[in-house]
């Protein structure tokens, strides 16, 4: 290959590879599937209903039979009718992507391809649902972050071998591209790499030329694609060691050209490389308030400080059930990270707000979570359900805003408390992380956190920064509260 014709497909796919940005009230009115398993399942759902008149379409049409049906046989999943078989299905990381490529790219262009025909128009109505360009790009960078939070190779992901978990689910080229251009426009060259040669490996083109026209990868073109990425951080005069690294098998890892990132504390905590926390105290707490002299929690300080404390069996199967089973996609809203300690406002999960009206369940959260902290927990519970997905994390922040960096929040005080309910348990990812006393806690269904934010006098205690690892297998389910500082003002004990 000439350097002429080189830096010619560097300045053509240069073109090609950028990054959409959307304008902020775009931002807020694009509908989010991949932050929600609940979300998910639902979209799984809908491709239930999409195959199914894709089906009948098929046999009602022969001459398209051949070229329809090859599609059909390649998706073709066992339908899953209950909420458990699909909130099980999008749980897997792999399937998810699969999922959100598949209704992203391939519904649009089969409806394309077939026009006016029976079950066309109910076609119609699901791909309009379809997700949106933003929401493929949530996606990718969910996957990017799993890759990169636990440090695994883009090889065993593509094969299923997640963080030493093996799923059944295989990736496919297209999947493969789609996370190689992804890398490519976050200047991740090495990584962009080892993916178009993954997709450069997986291609299997199909002989049916409309079949061909529905799969992107083209192998000259993801060829030229990973040159390319290899010249970003390399140089001209090793091409053809480059060549050679592309007919290599894929198993055997590229040589970064560029020296690797260091692994951020967060990163090493998720991993499960923070030394392990010193053996504190379990006990039964029987002193908070009189109720617990006859009905003591089970509780285990984790950590000293600030002091966090563990309660475990506080939430009830019942009472998951109720708040979670009868909640829809189109019950919750978009949860973002505010613009108080957070440095960029980024989309993390789906959340609903119970807003208890003082029924059985509203007043046992609320006398239990009295019981827990010995305050004044309110009238109602106010409880913000919350439901990550694909990939979903929450970064660093801090539960109290600084009234005095924020005046505007001085009405009711900074958040004294954060009580964090886990309805889930969480077999890999989405462990609770304190970076800066190394501390990772990893959801136990029924269990619940409870800490403090603030000192005794009202300043903000900077341990408590924390956040979310991101979401690998499992269904993360967490209910949220906080109680505000005034409010406490004449029930709070000065704790040392």
């Amino acid at each position: 290959m000439s350097l002429r014709k080189v830096v010619y497909t560097f300045i053509c796919l240069s073109a090609a590879l950028f990054v959409m940005i959307l304008g902020e009230e775009e931002y807020k009115k694009v509908l989010i599937y991949t932050t929600s398993n609940r979300a998910l399942s639902e979209l799984r759902e809908m491709e239930n209903f999409y195959m199914e008149h894709l089906s009948r379409y098929v046999k009602s049409l022969q001459v398209k039979v051949d070229t329809l049906q090859k599609y059909i046989n390649s998706v073709r999943l066992e339908n899953m009718e209950s909420e458990v078989s699909r909130v099980q299905y999008v749980a897997n990381p792999l399937n998810s992507l699969g999922l959100l490529r598949r209704a992203h790219e391939d519904w649009p262009k089969w409806l394309n391809y077939i026009k006016e025909q029976q079950d066309v128009q109910q076609m119609g109505e699901l791909v309009a649902l379809m997700p949106h360009a933003v929401d493929m790009n949530e996606a990718l960078m969910g996957m990017e972050r799993i890759e990169r939070f636990y440090d695994l190779r883009a090889y065993d992901m593509v094969n299923g071998q997640v963080a030493g978990r093996h799923f059944d689910t295989r990736m496919n080229a297209p999947e493969c591209l789609m996370l190689a251009d992804f890398m490519y426009n976050r200047s991740e060259y090495t990584r962009a790499a080892e993916w178009y040669r993954l997709t450069w490996y997986n291609i299997k083109l199909p002989l049916n030329p409309v079949a061909r026209e529905f799969y992107r990868p083209n192998p000259e073109e993801v060829r030229k694609r990973f040159l390319i990425s290899r010249l970003q951080e390399g140089s001209i005069d090793h091409i053809n060691n480059y060549l050679e690294e592309l007919e290599q098998h894929p198993a055997v890892p590229l040589v970064y050209l560029k020296p690797k990132p260091a692994a951020s504390v967060i990163e090493r905590g998720c991993r499960g490389e923070f030394p392990p926390p010193p053996k504190l105290v379990c006990r039964y707490n029987h002193t908070a308030t009189p109720f617990l002299h006859l009905a003591p929690l089970k509780e285990e300080e984790i950590s000293q400080d600030p002091l966090i404390w563990l309660y475990h069996d506080v939430i009830y199967d019942s009472e998951i059930a109720a708040l979670t089973a009868n909640l829809t996609y189109k019950d919750m809203s978009q949860g973002y990270t505010d613009n108080y300690t957070t440095v960029e406002k980024e989309r993390l999960f789906h959340v609903k707000v119970f807003e208890g009206s003082g029924e059985k369940l509203d007043r046992d959260l609320v006398n239990r979570m009295a019981d827990i902290s010995g305050l004044n927990a309110g009238d109602h519970t106010h409880l913000a359900r919350t439901n990550y997905g694909l990939g979903s994390h929450f970064p660093e922040h801090a539960d109290y805003s600084d009234i005095k960096a924020n005046p505007e929040l001085v009405e009711e005080g900074d958040r004294l408390v954060t009580f964090l309910f886990y309805m889930t348990d969480v077999p890999l990812g989405g462990a609770t992380i304190f970076p800066k006393i190394n501390l990772t806690i990893q959801p136990k269904k029924g269990s619940a956190l409870f800490w403090y934010n603030i000192h005794n006098d009202w300043e903000p205690h900077l341990l408590t920064r924390h956040g979310v690892c991101p979401m690998i297998d499992g269904n993360r389910w967490i209910l949220t509260k906080s109680l505000m500082a005034y409010d406490q003002m004449f029930v709070k004990l000065c704790l040392k």
